[in-house]
């Protein structure tokens, strides 16, 4: 299609075509410093991961990624669209490539989802209300950590990918997680569902650094130390995982813990606004208006 006075090529057919494949991952690394090679060549972008791109030729020169997000909110199943790697080279800003693919984008699944999201970094705040994007607040929760003499620790192992029961171990975890219909969680109020590939881009992106193994409970969590702040992102498991005892396990140094989500047992929690530096929220559809409303959060390894 002309754009302007020059003819570019609309693909979704990234994945599987390597010409096209090779330049969109050039074009990531330039824009953002990481690149899909190695998720790809792992066997792990699968369906719900979507680019849209205008190639010059065989030069992919925009781009607007759709990602088909399953959530399960406390039982009920919910289908959104995030939008994510938006970019576009720098010798081809302001002809308005990327403002077409959104524009394509909004119109095959404005009316097919229950929602579109997307999170911004702080120099395009004013383009996608442009669209019918609006801001959102997202909420956390916290535990501060005192008297706890008297709480027993979990046996924490530190998981490792390179043996082979606990690569095998998480992996498993994360597809029953994700994939067993029949699942209550009892951790997380919000979690994706049927997205193990997300998952294990974030593992490629450095969080097997973060894995911990649980023995007792036969579950695996994502968690750091940030100065006393206990940061856990996820629990991989079925059964509940007592926050307090988590802490605990960490040492006696921890005076704090943050939820990367929104956890089941809110009340055990104190909850403030959640801010991300150069992170906001736009939502599109009045479903996702229950974001701000009932004080939740898109879990950290969820975003795309």
């Amino acid at each position: 299609m002309f754009i302007g006075n020059k003819n570019y090529i609309y693909s979704t057919n990234v994945r599987d075509n390597d010409i096209l494949r090779n330049s969109f991952n050039i074009l990531v690394r330039k824009t953002f410093c990481f690149d899909f090679t190695e998720w790809y060549n792992a066997g792990y972008w699968g369906e719900m991961y979507i680019p849209h791109v205008l190639s010059d030729g065989e030069r992919v020169v925009s781009n607007v990624s759709v990602n088909i997000m399953q959530f399960d909110i406390c039982g009920i199943k919910k289908n959104y669209i995030q939008l994510g790697t938006v970019m576009t080279d720098s010798e081809y800003c302001g002809k308005g490539l990327n403002r077409y693919i959104m524009e394509n984008i909004l119109e095959k699944y404005r009316d097919s989802t229950d929602g579109i999201y997307l999170f911004a970094n702080d120099t395009v705040l004013d383009y996608y209300p442009k669209f019918g994007f609006v801001p959102s607040k997202e909420y956390e929760y916290f535990m501060p950590c005192s008297g706890m003499a008297d709480v027993k620790p979990y046996v924490l192992e530190r998981a490792s990918i390179s043996q082979e029961r606990h690569s095998v171990g998480l992996y498993n975890a994360i597809t029953g997680y994700c994939n067993d219909d029949g699942f209550t969680n009892q951790n997380d109020r919000m979690y994706m569902d049927k997205n193990p590939g997300l998952y294990q881009f974030w593992m490629a992106e450095g969080f097997w650094e973060r894995i911990y193994y649980i023995p007792e409970k036969g579950a695996y969590v994502a968690a750091d130390m940030e100065g006393k702040v206990l940061h856990i992102y996820q629990v991989f498991g079925k059964k509940y995982i007592e926050t307090r005892r988590l802490a605990k396990s960490f040492g006696e140094g921890v005076e704090e813990v943050v939820t990367g989500y929104t956890p089941v047992c809110k009340e055990e929690f104190q909850i403030r606004e959640h801010k991300e530096e150069d992170c906001t929220l736009f939502i599109m559809g009045e479903d996702l208006q229950r974001i701000e409303k009932d004080k939740i959060m898109f879990p950290v390894l969820s975003h795309a």
